[in-house]
């Protein structure tokens, strides 16, 4: 990789980096938003759900609910990249950026890169409300987790630019991407742990290859290892080497999608 392609990866991200930086009352606003749903209505959920005596472990749903909220929020943020990039695309800045003197593939890259940077540094201010709040927290388990948090903000990003180049439809990727928010987040481990989705076969097969369930719960094996490995999605090493397959899979989808599939125009 020589300097000039470093330079167009850089100048990439920074693209996206500066847009978010734009944003920063939209972001102290989410943020506040996120502090009153996870000590209002977290608490309030919290009273009203009763998982001692369900579970072959003790739990703490109240931690349980904020690593799966905070992994929500990190995948609605993610997601929501694709209305900038339609945005993009309609104002022609898309096809500006494929003119330059860069390959596809760098565009490709730089871009999904810098989205889930820009998507994981929204999300870092929710992130330390929940370390907060759990207390108890050790620095590998931090570390590791915030690696995981930004390799799973990149994976969503590259899906996102790999289908709005390819609808290049503003309605369809509304529409579309306003489903997949809404039914992923509720067909998965955010509310609700695998042992109680059991009980209904078809949920449980659907959160059990849902990518926000595998993030969700090796967040909280890592913070809630001895409370909660009994009953997560899977192993830990399954849920690592899902969220890291789930990062180049999608990266690659974007770069194939950039290079063979996408043409100037067509914006319906």
């Amino acid at each position: 990789m020589n300097l000039n392609t470093l330079r167009a990866l850089y100048l990439l991200i920074l693209w996206d980096l500066n847009k978010m930086l734009r944003r920063a009352v939209f972001v102290a606003m989410r943020v506040i938003w996120f502090v009153i749903q996870v000590t209002v209505f977290g608490l309030a959920l919290t009273a009203m759900v009763r998982l001692r005596g369900s579970l072959p472990v003790d739990v703490n749903y109240y931690e349980f609910y904020l690593l799966g909220i905070y992994t929500s929020m990190l995948f609605s943020i993610s997601v929501s990249r694709a209305y900038d990039i339609a945005e993009e695309f309609e104002e022609g800045i898309v096809e500006y950026h494929l003119s330059l003197p860069i390959s596809r593939r760098v565009f490709a890259v730089g871009r999904t890169i810098g989205g889930g940077i820009a998507s994981f540094l929204f999300t870092l201010p929710m992130f330390a409300v929940v370390l907060w709040l759990l207390e108890d927290v050790n620095v590998e388990a931090v570390i590791i987790s915030l690696s995981s948090a930004l390799l799973f903000a990149m994976s969503i990003t590259g899906f996102v630019l790999s289908i709005v180049l390819s609808l290049k439809s503003g309605d369809a990727t509304d529409i579309m991407f306003g489903v997949l928010d809404s039914l992923l987040i509720r067909l998965s481990t955010v509310f609700y742990p695998a042992v109680v989705l059991s009980r209904y076969a078809p949920y449980l097969y659907v959160a059990l290859v849902n990518p926000i369930s595998h993030i969700a719960d090796f967040l909280r094996t890592l913070f809630l290892f001895e409370e909660y490995r009994a009953i997560a999605i899977a192993s830990p090493i399954a849920m690592a080497s899902y969220i890291l397959g789930l990062a180049v899979g999608f990266s690659s989808l974007a770069m194939y999608i950039v290079e063979k599939k996408v043409e100037g125009g067509g914006w319906r």
